[in-house]
């Protein structure tokens, strides 16, 4: 059975997704258990690996109600209130208390309960990188009735479930898909949507009062570099109990040294202590300059380490003085609801990625003002009142804007430039290409054949020493790149795209398709579109967003992942991010290893006269 391994984390969304990969749960408030069952015993582990099983002693009879030899087992340990609502508070004097008499009689009086939302792992079969739905129906086969274990149901109807959430007073939902597997990180695949504004902040000081402890705690999260920053000051919510509790523990870590890097207006004569405290805290909503309206202390966390208290920002824009974005609400994707401002979150979580792929390549743009639905239009030219900053390069009259950084980027984005179009050469030698497009359409076909197409390339290509890189388009077809020295003409790189189509049409006549003219064309086929490359011709980058339903994303691949199976929709402005931060840029190769073709040119000789 797997040892102890951290559990899967959902992000923070302002909005249920809509479609019917998805379900949805309820956010339970409590502390996230990892239950490990095997031989009788049980073990339960936080979030950042401290076992707490004496903290519930009332649950060490699970094993009874678990039809498994060994399991493990991920839910959260709740006390309910009175109207069957889990409370944070309630349960909160139970995450630091050790003493077992004291532990025993507060479960007596409140007991926990444990609602479990996940299988991981049963009788030897390690569950992780099965799709969610099919855990979870493995584990409604082996919970056994118990007043204290409940399964977390789930429910489709994500809009009617969140107002039964508001109207009960419950903290928020969470949206799962069903297809997901169980990664050990924070991922989009889940999504969590909070009904009040709660999170963690580490206590870096606190204010002398008129109480013998304290007046109020100085409150703050890491920033991007790790540096802490100021969100205000919690005076509310403490009882006497936890007023003397909380002051030793503040009085243990009193230091000279001021904890926060950020933050202004700091109560003069706060104590300072070392951030090694992790409190949950419940407020209204930000200021605009960064501070808590109407904080409540709610109690301390242990299950939560210290350095990953950060500030839960649901998609927050990203600032920049030369930007500014306009019409955020804008739905562009209708079915799906994602809006504008969705799109530039998007570009600025993967800006990263992109940039290196659209560097000094003018740009021809493709413009969608009131989404994918709405009327859209081409732009080369780039008018003379676009902001100075912005890069261009001037070819044969037009200018044409560079997307060098993000700033760009993201104002293209803003313009309602929903993919990216790049030449496929760069500034400095437009003439000669440095790459080759393997341009794999469908005709009236399924994608398994544009798979099996795709494959025949990748062999062809080892067959005379090349390597490509294999992207989903976004669209319907795939794309392969193969990475070239900026010495050749487009003419030659055409040819070579050329051979390569005509060749594969030739040993597999009942596969592919090859004139030009769409009327020509024979259905249940598939085309290679290699007069694609060309001078001025432009193509989608990778880690684009297209412009069709469900905001599918143009994504590099793997050949491992070129599989019967496949499909590009299951790419999207949603899920693509964490597969990207999991696996890289799949395509830095095609920046870094440019090939020749001299060589290849040969073999390819070869095999056309063979």
């Amino acid at each position: 059975m797997p040892g102890f391994f951290a559990p899967m984390g959902a992000s923070i969304t302002e909005k249920l997704p809509k479609g019917e990969d998805w379900i949805f749960e309820i956010k339970w408030d409590g502390v996230r258990g990892l239950v490990y069952l095997q031989d009788s015993s049980i073990v339960i582990y936080t979030r950042n690996n401290n076992r707490c099983e004496r903290q519930y002693p009332e649950l060490l009879v699970l094993p009874h109600y678990i039809d498994a030899e060994q399991a493990i087992l991920d839910g959260e340990i709740v006390v309910l209130d009175e109207r069957g609502i889990s409370k944070f508070g309630l349960i909160q004097p139970r995450i630091h208390n050790q003493d077992a008499h004291a532990v025993a009689k507060m479960g007596q009086k409140n007991p926990v309960h444990l609602y479990i939302f996940d299988l991981l792992y049963l009788d030897g079969y390690d569950l992780r990188k099965v799709p969610l739905i099919e855990r979870k129906r493995a584990l409604a086969a082996i919970v056994k009735p118990f007043p204290l274990l409940r399964i977390s149901d789930h429910f489709t109807g994500g809009e009617e479930l969140l107002e039964v959430a508001r109207q009960s007073g419950l903290e928020g939902l969470i949206a799962k898909r069903t297809n997901s597997c169980y990664e050990s990180r924070r991922s989009s695949e889940w999504l969590k949507l909070k009904l009040t504004s709660e999170q963690e902040f580490l206590i870096g000081g606190y204010t002398p009062g008129e109480r013998d402890t304290f007046g109020s705690l100085a409150i703050g999260y890491h920033d991007d570099s790790h540096k802490l920053v100021y969100a205000g000051n919690v005076g509310t919510g403490f009882n006497e109990a936890t007023l003397r509790d909380l002051f030793t523990k503040l009085q243990a870590r009193v230091t000279e040294k001021k904890p926060f890097a950020r933050g202004n207006m700091i109560p003069r004569g706060t104590v300072w202590v070392r951030p090694e405290l992790v409190a949950q805290v419940k407020f209204a909503n930000w200021t605009e300059d960064g501070r808590l309206r109407a904080p409540v202390y709610l109690g301390l966390r242990n299950d939560k380490p210290g350095a990953e208290v950060t500030r839960e920002a649901p998609g927050a824009l990203p600032a920049d003085p030369k930007l500014k974005f306009t019409n955020l609400d804008k739905i562009y994707f209708p079915e799906s609801g994602y809006t504008k401002g969705d799109l530039i979150r998007y570009y600025d979580v993967v800006a990263p990625l992109i940039l290196p792929h659209l560097k000094d390549r003018p740009l021809s743009l493709k413009r969608y003002p009131n989404g994918i639905r709405g009327e859209y239009f081409f732009q080369k030219n780039t008018p003379e009142n676009y902001p100075s900053w912005l890069r261009t390069e001037t070819v044969e009259g037009t200018r044409f804007i560079l997307a060098n950084d993000k700033a760009t980027l993201l104002y293209l984005t803003n313009l309602g430039c929903i993919d990216q179009n790049p030449w496929m050469s760069r500034v400095g030698s437009l003439d000669r290409p440095d790459f080759i497009l393997i341009d794999i359409d469908p005709y009236h076909c399924a994608f398994h054949k544009v798979v099996e197409a795709a494959l025949l390339v990748k062999a062809k290509l080892d067959a005379i020493g090349l390597k490509g890189y294999p992207k989903t388009t976004g669209g319907d077809g795939m794309h392969i790149y193969i990475p070239i020295e900026p010495v050749y003409s487009y003419d030659q790189a055409r040819s070579f795209a050329e051979i390569i189509a005509r060749l594969l049409a030739a040993e597999h006549p009942k596969l592919f398709t090859t004139p030009r003219a769409v009327e020509k064309r024979e259905k249940d086929r598939v085309y290679f579109d290699w007069m694609q490359i060309a001078e001025s011709k432009t193509i989608s980058a990778p880690y684009v967003v297209r412009a069709h339903e469900g905001a599918p994303v143009s994504t590099p691949l793997s050949w491992d992942e070129v599989v019967p199976g496949l499909l590009p929709s299951q790419f999207t402005m949603i899920n693509a991010p964490a597969r990207f931060a999991e696996r890289g840029d799949l395509f830095a190769e095609v920046i870094s290893k440019p090939q020749r073709l001299e060589k290849a040119f040969v073999r390819l000789e070869k095999l056309v006269r063979s």
